[in-house]
């Protein structure tokens, strides 16, 4: 029985079972902070996605369901390659692309799930780190957490699992602001 006990224990500490690994968490956002070089460009090109915009209520947590379809195939349908090597710059933001890096494929992702309905105030570009370099990923808001869609990863993943630190994000109420990230709260305030 003490064998059992400790299985069942070992099993709820990895898979998050009882334990704040699988509680709601959404990322903590402070001041505004500087934008990404390939954003600003992103909107002199397409003001229209960088504007102020009403704050749309928060998916229910059923609602995240489409996300793993839109990451998976997102991720099988752009090809990694550097925009140093593509475009001969150092940061350079596509939409549409067949080939491109992190940020590219977050903007995929975005357009997709807005195809699909998804308000943009919940579809959130976001910059950290992943493996000691920058890394863009999209963060979906949802009254069940924050959940990261990431081209690094097939699994859509609450934001306190992710595999990237992330230091900034855009704002819900305007896209053109980014908000320096100061942390994660299991308050959805």
């Amino acid at each position: 029985m003490r064998i059992k006990s400790r299985m069942l224990c070992a099993f709820a500490m990895f898979f998050g079972v009882g334990s704040s690994a699988y509680s709601a968490t959404w990322l903590k956002t402070g001041d505004e902070t500087s934008r990404p070089a390939g954003h600003m460009e992103y909107c002199s090109k397409y003001p229209s996605d960088c504007r102020k915009k009403a704050e749309a209520k928060a998916l229910a947590p059923a609602a995240i369901g489409p996300l793993q379809t839109v990451n998976n195939a997102v991720n099988k349908t752009i090809k990694p390659v550097s925009d140093q090597v593509q475009f001969g710059v150092r940061d350079k933001w596509t939409v549409n692309a067949k080939s491109g890096d992190c940020e590219d494929f977050a903007l995929a992702k975005r357009a997709a799930l807005m195809r699909h309905g998804y308000k943009s105030s919940n579809l959130l570009m976001a910059m950290g780190h992943a493996a000691g370099q920058a890394h863009a990923v999209l963060v979906v808001r949802t009254q069940g957490g924050d959940y990261v869609l990431d081209n690094l990863t097939d699994a859509v993943l609450p934001v306190n699992r992710a595999r990237v630190s992330i230091t900034k994000i855009q704002s819900p109420a305007n896209a053109s602001v980014w908000l320096r990230v100061t942390g994660q709260t299991n308050s959805a305030s």
